[in-house]
């Protein structure tokens, strides 16, 4: 009916709002750990996707000033030769990072399990509360939004983001999607 038909579009627009604007940019803040969130890999070679976060990671790391560690992270998917930590790890390393400053996480299968493995690694390096640190997390600007609700409810305290753009053919497809799946994120991980 015309009423659940209105009252969908006005969620989509609202949340597409959200999405499209959430602050992605953020070079100001300082980061103790750098978490880059894992997207495919081709046999042991970074997508697209995740080669625009890792050159996005290795900019923030040039611009900024800041000394923090790296956590990559990301599982090994069943058409995957490497785990997606590994895949980032080995792209960092032959882009001049050194190699002790990278952290692995590599048991993550969703961006929720991202978070929460990703913490553990992180109290344990740093023999600090998560909610004690700054996070800085590079993903894709569609993917900001939800990396963020998701970090909160791992009680992440200081966490923003330094996000890859879209490319811009793909752009109306990933912030749909990403409408679908942040409602999915607010119905099953948050509530």
């Amino acid at each position: 009916n015309i009423f659940s038909f209105i009252i969908f579009i006005s969620i989509f627009i609202i949340l597409e709002s959200i999405l499209i604007f959430f602050p992605k940019q953020n070079l100001e803040e300082d980061c103790d750990y750098l978490i880059i969130l894992g997207a495919s890999v081709k046999n042991t070679v970074p997508s697209l996707t995740l080669k625009g976060r890792l050159d996005k990671a290795i900019e923030y790391l040039k611009k900024s000033k800041d000394d923090c560690y790296i956590v990559v992270s990301g599982g090994k998917g069943n058409d995957e030769g490497i785990s997606e930590a590994k895949a980032m790890e080995n792209y960092l390393v032959k882009h001049k990072i050194p190699k002790n400053k990278i952290i692995m996480e590599d048991k993550s299968t969703n961006t929720y399990e991202n978070f929460k493995y990703s913490k553990e690694k992180i109290e344990s390096h740093s023999k600090n509360d998560i909610k004690n640190l700054n996070i800085k997390v590079v993903t894709t600007d569609f993917h900001s939004f939800r990396s963020f609700m998701l970090a909160k409810k791992n009680r992440y305290g200081n966490v923003n983001f330094y996000s890859n753009k879209s490319l811009n053919q793909f752009i109306p497809i990933y912030y749909a999607r990403e409408f679908f799946a942040t409602i999915k994120t607010i119905i099953f991980d948050m509530l």
